[in-house]
This record gives C-alpha cells, sequence and structure tokens, in this order.
C-alpha cells in the first residue's frame, strides 16, 4: 500500500482501510487467543461474525477517526501545510493505537474477566495494585499478546508511512471540493452509526452471533469510545412499578418475604453464632474434587473436598467476573449490572447497607482481612462505607510481629499460608459474637508460590491450578489452628470466591460454567454433609445470613433468603442474564437474556428478569438502596 500523489481522497481512503485493516488483524489475535472460549455453533455464525466485524470495524473507524477524516476532507489549501500535516497525523495515529492496544490487551486478560475494557481501565490502573511489579509478569505470560500485537502495531506504522500527501504546486477551491467535503462527511456518517438505522450499540453485535460471542464482533475500542461519552446508567422501564414490585421486590424481611407492609413481623430468635467469611481469589468449581465427578476432572482441593463432606454443599454463582464485583455482591447483596463496578459508577455515594451493617447493630465485632496492598480497587473504602470496625491489609500484616520477609510474594502481597495464620490469631483476639471476612491473594495472576513450595504444587493444564492447590493446603492449616481456638465450635464457616477462573474445559466456558464458584458452609455443630443443587448466587449470602442469626432487620438485596427454586443474575458484554433451576429439574438450568431487543428463554423467566433489571436501576439511581 502506498500513495504519493495529491489526490486528498485516494489519500484518505488508503488510511482509513489501513486503520481498518490493523483492527481486523487484532480481531484475529483476540480470536485465536481466546478460541478455546468462543465457539459459534455453525457456520452462519461464523459468516455472521465475519460481517459483524465489517459493520462494527468501519463503524470504529469512522467514529475514534472523524475528526481527522473532517480535517482531510476540508477544502482548504492548509492541508498540504506541514503544521496541518502534523495535527492530521496526530489526531490519526495517537487514537488509533490505543484501540490497538486496548484490543491486544484483551487477547491476554479477557479469559479472566469475560468482559471487554471500557472507560473503567482509566479507574482500574488507579487503584489496581503494583502495576509496575505487574506489568513484567504480563511480559513474560502474555508474550504472544505482545509479541504479534507490537508486530501489527509496527507494520500500520510502516505502512502508514508510505501513505504520503504529494504537494501541490498550486491550490484553488472547487465546487466539487465542497461536494467532496459534504459526500464524504454523509459516508463517514453512514457508516459511525452503523447503517439507516439508530447509532450502533454493543447491544447490536448480537444481530451477528450469540450474546456471549459479542467480543468476537466488536472490540474495546469502540467500547470505550462509547462508554466516555454516554451515561452510566439508564433506566430500563419493562413494565409497570407496581408489576415489577410483584415479580421482585429487593427489599427482604428476615422471614423470608418482600417487605410490602410495615407491620411485618419476625418470629425467628436471634442465634448470635460467629462467621468466618473466606472468599477465595478465583476459585472455580472446575478445581474442586466436590462439584465434579468426572474421572478426569482436574481437582486440586483435597481438604475442602473432605470439608465438604461433613458441609452443606451449594451450587455456587458469582453475580461479577472482577474481585471488586464479587465482594460487593456477598457482602451488600448489590451485584453490578453496568459496565462499571457499582462501587465506581456515577451513583457510588449512595446510601448502603451490607452484612457488618447489620451485624454491629446485634453487638458483633466486624472485620476485614485483605492480604493485599491498603487501598487496592478500593476494598478499605467498601468495608468503611458498611460499617466494619477494622480492615486489615498488608500494611497491619507487616506490623505483625511474626510476618517474616518470605510471607511476601512482592507482587499483590502475603502468601495465603501465613495471612490465613494470622487471621486465626488476629480473631482469637475478638469478643464473640465477631464476624471475620478473608479474602486471600495467591491465586491470582502471576499465580506466584513461596520457594519451598515449588516444586511441590505443579502446574498442570493452567498456572493457577498451583495456587489452588497451594490454597487447599493454606485452609487446611488454618482449619488446623482454628480448631483449637474456643470460638471455633461456635462459628459457622463459609467458603466461596470473588469469582470463578480461568475454564479448562468447555462445560466452564458457557453462559452458566463461566460463573460458577463453590459455596460450602460448615457448622461444627451440624456436620452432617449435604449437596443441595439449588442455585445460590453471590447476592443471596447478604439476606440469608441476616435469617440464619435470627435478626429482624429488612435488608435491600438483589438475591433472597428462603431459597425453594435459585437464580443468578450478571451483567455481560451488554447483555442481562439469568441462571435459574429448571421448576421441574432442579439439576437443569434455564437460561434468560436480555440483549437490547434480544429476548432469550421462556415468557415468565424473561418478565422475572426484566422485573429485577428494573428494580436495580430504579433503586440505584434514586439511592433507594437502604431498606425503610
Amino acid at each position: 500500500m502506498e500513495h504519493k500523489g495529491s489526490n486528498t481522497y485516494i489519500y484518505l481512503l488508503q488510511k482509513l482501510l489501513l486503520a481498518f485493516c490493523s483492527l481486523l488483524a487484532m480481531q484475529v489475535l483476540f480470536i485465536v487467543a481466546n478460541s478455546h472460549i468462543f465457539r459459534p455453533d455453525s457456520f452462519g455464525e461464523w459468516m455472521g461474525i465475519l460481517w459483524g466485524n465489517i459493520v462494527f470495524g468501519a463503524a470504529t473507524v469512522c467514529t475514534i477517526l472523524l475528526p481527522f477524516i473532517v480535517l482531510m476532507l476540508l477544502p482548504t489549501e492548509a492541508r498540504w501545510k506541514r503544521w496541518y500535516r502534523i495535527v492530521c497525523e496526530t489526531l490519526y495515529i495517537l487514537p488509533w493505537l490505543v484501540v490497538l492496544v486496548a484490543k491486544g490487551a484483551d487477547s491476554a486478560y479477557f479469559q479472566y474477566t469475560y468482559r471487554m475494557l471500557s472507560n473503567e481501565i482509566f479507574t482500574y490502573l488507579g487503584n489496581s495494585g503494583p502495576m509496575d511489579k505487574l506489568i513484567p509478569h504480563f511480559m513474560v505470560n502474555y508474550w504472544y499478546a505482545w509479541v504479534f500485537g507490537i508486530i501489527i502495531v509496527v507494520a500500520f506504522l510502516l505502512l502508514n508511512h508510505r501513505i504520503r500527501l504529494a504537494p501541490r504546486n498550486q491550490y484553488t477551491v472547487m465546487s466539487n471540493e465542497w461536494i467532496g467535503l459534504g459526500a464524504g462527511l454523509l459516508v463517514a456518517w453512514f457508516l459511525l452509526r452503523g447503517g439507516f438505522g439508530h447509532f450502533i450499540q454493543l447491544t447490536d453485535a448480537a444481530n451477528y452471533c450469540q450474546p456471549k460471542n459479542i467480543p468476537v464482533v466488536s472490540n474495546s475500542g469502540y467500547n470505550i469510545f462509547r462508554t466516555l461519552f454516554q451515561p452510566q446508567l439508564e433506566a430500563h422501564e419493562y413494565m409497570p412499578q407496581k408489576e415489577a414490585d410483584s415479580l421482585f421486590n429487593p427489599e427482604i424481611s428476615a422471614i423470608g418475604t418482600a417487605i410490602t407492609d410495615s407491620s411485618a413481623v419476625d418470629t425467628l430468635q436471634p442465634q448470635p453464632k460467629n462467621i468466618v467469611l473466606i472468599i477465595v481469589e478465583s476459585l472455580g468449581q472446575e478445581y474442586l474434587g466436590c462439584y465434579n465427578s468426572q474421572p478426569n476432572a482436574d481437582t486440586r482441593t483435597p481438604f475442602l473436598d473432605s470439608l465438604a463432606r461433613h458441609s452443606t454443599v451449594f451450587q455456587g454463582r458469582a453475580n461479577g467476573k472482577r474481585s471488586i464485583e464479587g465482594i460487593t455482591a456477598l457482602l451488600t447483596g448489590i451485584p453490578t449490572l453496568m459496565n462499571v463496578p457499582f462501587v465506581n459508577c456515577t451513583y457510588r455515594n449512595d446510601s448502603i447497607a451490607g452484612i457488618p451493617t447489620v451485624l454491629n447493630r446485634h453487638g458483633y465485632h466486624t472485620a476485614f482481612f485483605h492480604g493485599s496492598h491498603n487501598g487496592v480497587m478500593d476494598f478499605d473504602k467498601v468495608c468503611n462505607r458498611i460499617g466494619f470496625h477494622e480492615y486489615l491489609g498488608l500494611n497491619e500484616f507487616k506490623a505483625d510481629s511474626k510476618s517474616r520477609e518470605e510471607d511476601f510474594d512482592h507482587v499483590w502481597g502475603v502468601f495465603d499460608e501465613p495471612f490465613l495464620q494470622y487471621v486465626v490469631r488476629h480473631t482469637s483476639t475478638f469478643k464473640e459474637p465477631f464476624l471475620t471476612t478473608v479474602f486471600t491473594v495467591t491465586s491470582h495472576d502471576p499465580f506466584p508460590l513461596p520457594e519451598k513450595y515449588k516444586d511441590r504444587f505443579l502446574e498442570g493444564k493452567h498456572p493457577i491450578l498451583k495456587c489452588v492447590e497451594y490454597m487447599d493446603n493454606s485452609l487446611r492449616k488454618f482449619f488446623d489452628e482454628a480448631r483449637k481456638q474456643p470460638w471455633f465450635d461456635n462459628t459457622l464457616f463459609i467458603i466461596t470466591a470473588d469469582h470463578s477462573g480461568p475454564g479448562l474445559s468447555p462445560e466452564y466456558l458457557d453462559y452458566d460454567g463461566s460463573y460458577r464458584i463453590p459455596m460450602i458452609v460448615y457448622d461444627p455443630q451440624n456436620n452432617i454433609g449435604n449437596v443441595d443443587d439449588i442455585i445460590v448466587q453471590q447476592t443471596d449470602l447478604f439476606p440469608s445470613l441476616v435469617r440464619f442469626l435470627g435478626f429482624d432487620d429488612p435488608v435491600v438485596a438483589f438475591g433472597q433468603n428462603d431459597i425453594d427454586r435459585g437464580w443468578q443474575v450478571y451483567f455481560g458484554n451488554d447483555y442481562f442474564c439469568m441462571v435459574s433451576n429448571n421448576p421441574r429439574n432442579p439439576k437443569q438450568h434455564d437460561i434468560t437474556i436480555l440483549c437490547g431487543s434480544q429476548e432469550i428463554g421462556s415468557a415468565k423467566n424473561i418478565r422475572f428478569l426484566k422485573a429485577v433489571v428494573q428494580q436495580y436501576f430504579l433503586r440505584v439511581m434514586n439511592n433507594k438502596l437502604i431498606a425503610k
């Protein structure tokens, strides 16, 4: 591709074609790197994906490069001036490099989040942890993304250098150039809109493929730009509010029914047991033997499997794929049904309550332990807002007299084994009853291990597996030490995850499987094992725990506490999804999806999901997340 003439239209067309082709090359890299996740069902869907890439690629080019297009179409002699060309090249190269880099980053990290990058990336980079230490690990672990990404970027820059606009000896504004300006802008506007209809939206990608395959059609650059200039939340009004209230009311009483009358009275008797909530980083059901009966299941959790035989084991489901989404859902009952995590969105200053909010009223001491850097992901701010008496992170662990240099992974924070021992020691100083919440860090990319365990726990199919096995051993030692404490017998232990880890088999890569997490409840005073097929999502924990403890405090939660038919809701790439137990066979799960104008599922389930979504946006946008 080369142009050295003075025809601005040929020059502009070649520049735009180069940008389009470079984006398609990045899209191919993305698809190849994540081929185990995206599984189009037919040749027809592949053809739809191809055409969708053309439509969204053209829209992205015309959206991101619109200032460049306008400047190059203006009938002015300045187009052949050096200063003007520098401005145009800057408006062409810099924003397009952002598009290419964003898609390259998604090629590596999409397998963990299942979400394309959006404008939240700018917030994430500011509070995600020690990026200076993480970047070298990412360069090694995801070499394919940056190596091939650099090749594409270099090819883009070299080819761009060969497209030059030759100078004119003289210039006169001609009428056909005004016609060219108008025609060029009309074509650009048509492509930018994605056709004659409404402005193209991310949900329109589902016209070319299944909703779960939207990222194969759309791209991160377009998603970032779109979310920068659109409001984070828009009301979803599917039905009259009274009908929505009758289908799902998030204001729940401890007796298990939505509050419709202020005279609702709870008949439960309080039983102030201690609560230890253990949230394991990236622990998917796929890694646990107790959730997998297949002989070839790659399980790394002998201790948790043995504990499960004396526990109630639910079909746990996450409400998101990022830690800040999962922690918020577990502690407050509020999922993230938007591109930006709830605690980072425009309405982040809404009044909210959580498990410690209620337990504090009943004399509990509440503490949140996190083995990572204080302030990472704003966990400390969230904990402060919902009333934890203590937040104990890396700084507090370092101040402990028993901390050692080998306890630190020098990336995220404290290895699980020493940190869990610290949790036991510090919890033993609490006055009962107490709530101890602990969030581990070791099973997070780049998946470090203490030196003494590197030959004991091996990688297998994925690096996370060695860390899961190490975590399981750390939990065994945690329980060995906890059993020696006087508070152990009067404590309810809940073991779950912030979100699932990378899926390693097809069963854990679909709408349901990629959000499966453990939900194991162990009571030393009632240790008869029970496996329950009912789906329990993260947002069920808050109201269920309040009910279990016998408190009559009403709560707002987008879950339930009287579970007879379980369901889970989450937000994918601009689609809402509900996974629910089939009423005739709880072992079977129904999938319900809302994606723009597309609706998948039974009419009853679609109506219920619409009610949940409508209630969510109504309450978030109107600051109604506290029970009356």
